[in-house]
């Protein structure tokens, strides 16, 4: 019997303490917190832009719902009770847990979730997005990636029709898409070791024209997103006989090692097969083509959070 009223009791005083934090008021805890540091009525509604009356209301109103006087009110400095020495280091630190929770919402790891897909062109090599990626799935560690490789053309085009979210490429970006910049490729032009250029120096364009060629599927003369690449193909008039293409930039140089045709590849994916004698630097050498790379996306897509989320992180780090 001695235990059950014991436990009743316990219970009792659960309840109260769960009906006075319910009804326990921050902004109330607060104000007397402020109204004990400027030792004064008047001194803390002057700090909380507030009139006096209400920060009188504010005092009386926490008294009514702790059942207990907090501050003595005379005619000198306003002095705590012994309930309001109590009750004000709590205060204290009650907020100072409060002041401090928007650094612990950017230190925890978010809870957004969901998928981005990016659509790009293949080879890609850039270090700062790919630590942009790094940091942003290591902050949101519950969303999905997945990258897919489609030329130029599709990318632009199915960003444009809304099929893709978000694309990487170069190439012409029409007005109606948001760009970002990402990095410029330079491009050379190579041989493989058993063509009959191979070795050969003392070239100019001139020895190009002819001469069968390889190139990615999206690279079209006279084509709608016509880049640099392209346009030294038209203006030098070499390339006209495309013997092969490809959307992969490592097929394309297998393509051109194994002789089937000279064609263009990045400087720094050919560099390391330059060096190892399976391919050979061709003409021109100074004034060299680019192609400028861009995340690009159709500002009138519905975002999911995770892709806002990383589009804002992409455009703040500014690469």
């Amino acid at each position: 019997m001695i235990e059950d009223k014991k436990e009743l009791m316990r219970k009792y005083s659960r309840k109260k303490m769960d009906k006075f934090a319910r009804n326990l008021d921050w902004n109330l805890l607060y104000t007397f917190m402020v109204i004990v540091q400027e030792e004064g009525m008047a001194a803390a509604a002057e700090r909380l832009l507030v009139t006096q009356p209400a920060v009188s209301l504010a005092l009386k109103r926490l008294e009514a719902t702790t059942g207990v006087r907090l501050i003595e009110r005379g005619a000198g400095k306003l002095a705590m009770t012994s309930a309001g020495e109590a009750l004000y280091p709590e205060a204290c630190k009650v907020y100072a847990s409060i002041s401090r929770l928007p650094i612990a919402f950017e230190q925890a790891p978010k809870s957004v979730s969901g998928k981005i897909s990016i659509s790009t062109i293949s080879k890609v090599v850039s270090d700062d997005f790919d630590t942009v990626l790094s940091e942003f799935f290591k902050n949101y560690p519950k969303v999905e990636l997945s990258i897919s490789v489609v030329t130029a053309s599709e990318i632009i085009r199915g960003v444009e029709l809304g099929r893709i979210t978000l694309g990487v490429c170069g190439g012409v970006i029409p007005d109606m898409l948001t760009k970002q910049w990402l990095l410029r490729e330079d491009f050379g032009i190579f041989c493989g070791n058993s063509h009959s250029l191979f070795g050969n120096s003392d070239l100019s364009l001139d020895d190009l024209r002819g001469e069968p060629f390889v190139t990615f599927t999206a690279d079209i003369l006279g084509g709608e997103h016509m880049g640099d690449v392209t346009a030294l193909r038209a203006q030098a008039s070499f390339g006209q006989f495309v013997r092969g293409h490809s959307t992969d930039v490592d097929e394309l140089r297998r393509m051109i090692e194994i002789g089937l045709g000279i064609g263009f590849l990045p400087l720094h994916l050919a560099a390391p097969h330059e060096q190892s004698g399976s391919l050979w630097r061709l003409p021109p050498y100074d004034k060299i083509p680019s192609a400028d790379i861009y995340l690009i996306c159709n500002p009138a897509t519905n975002f999911n959070p995770a892709e806002r989320i990383f589009l804002d992180q992409i455009i703040d780090t500014n690469l």
